[in-house]
C-alpha cells in the first residue's frame, strides 16, 4: 500500500464553450457535455459509427433511454477521439481494461472517461489518467444504511449538518466515483474508509500500488446534476464544451 492524496474543491458552475475542437495543450482537461434528446435521424447517424459488437451491446439494454445513452456516449467518444488524434473514425477502437475502464486501442497518449445520467452524457479528455462522474440529483433512495456504508465520518457530518443534504450526498458520491474511475480500481467495499471533503486528504488505499496525488473539482449543473472530475494533475486548466 502507498500513500494517496486527494485534493478536493467545489467550483462555480462553468461557462460552456461552442463545439469547436481545439488542441489539447499540456495539462489541460477538456470536458464535453452532450444532450441525449436527439432527433431520430441524428441518432441513426451516430449508431452507424458503432462496431457490430457495440451495436449488439446497445441492443441488450431493456430501457430505450439507456440504449440511447450508450449509442451517443460511444459514438461521440469515437468522433472526438478521431479529431484529437487526427484519425479516421474507423481507426478508433474502444476497448475495456480492468474493471471496465475504456481506452483507445492501440494505446495513445490520450486518456478519456465518460459518464451519463438523466438527459446528459459527459466525456473528459486529458494527457493524464482521469475520471468523470455525473449524477442526476434525486434523494428518494438515500437511507441511513447507505450513508454509513459509503461515507466517512467527516463526510457524514457535512451531509447531516447541511441545509441541502441531498446535494451534499451527490457531491461526495460523484467525487468517490470519479476517483475510482480515474484510478481504474472500480467500485470497492472501502468507500467509507477515505474522505473526499474539501481541501487535501492523505490516506492509504489497499488496492493502489503506486503513490499519486489526485485532484478533484466538483460543480452543480443547472442545480439538477452533480459533476466531479478527477485527474492525476492539478486540474488548473479545464475547458468546458457543448457538443
Amino acid at each position: 500500500m502507498r500513500l494517496t492524496s486527494i485534493n478536493c474543491e467545489q467550483i462555480a458552475p462553468p461557462t460552456w464553450e461552442s463545439n469547436t475542437i481545439p488542441d489539447l495543450l499540456g495539462q489541460e482537461v477538456h470536458l464535453w457535455r452532450i444532450g441525449i434528446r436527439l432527433p431520430n435521424h441524428k441518432l441513426s447517424k451516430l449508431e452507424e459509427l458503432l462496431s457490430t459488437e457495440e451495436r449488439q451491446r446497445a441492443n441488450k439494454y431493456l430501457r430505450e433511454q439507456d440504449r440511447i445513452r450508450f449509442i451517443i456516449g460511444h459514438a461521440c467518444t469515437k468522433k472526438l477521439i478521431s479529431r484529437y488524434l487526427n484519425l479516421e473514425i474507423s481507426q478508433v477502437i474502444l476497448k475495456s481494461g480492468s474493471n471496465g475502464k475504456p481506452y483507445v486501442s492501440p494505446l495513445h497518449k490520450l486518456n478519456f472517461n465518460l459518464s451519463h445520467s438523466g438527459d446528459w452524457v459527459f466525456i473528459a479528455f486529458g494527457a493524464e489518467k482521469l475520471g468523470v462522474d455525473l449524477e442526476k440529483i434525486a434523494g428518494n433512495f438515500i437511507t441511513d444504511a447507505l450513508l454509513e456504508q459509503c461515507f466517512h465520518g467527516q463526510e457524514l457530518k457535512v451531509i447531516r449538518e447541511s441545509s441541502d443534504p441531498t446535494a451534499e450526498f451527490f457531491k461526495f458520491w460523484t467525487r468517490k466515483e470519479a476517483f475510482l474511475k480515474a484510478t481504474g480500481i472500480g467500485m470497492v467495499d472501502e468507500l467509507n474508509q477515505f474522505t473526499c471533503v474539501d481541501e487535501s486528504q492523505v490516506f492509504t488505499f489497499p488496492t493502489l500500488s503506486t503513490e499519486m496525488n489526485w485532484h478533484l473539482k466538483s460543480f452543480l449543473m443547472d442545480q439538477s446534476y452533480a459533476v466531479s472530475l478527477c485527474a492525476a494533475n492539478p486540474l488548473t486548466a479545464i475547458r468546458f464544451f457543448d457538443y
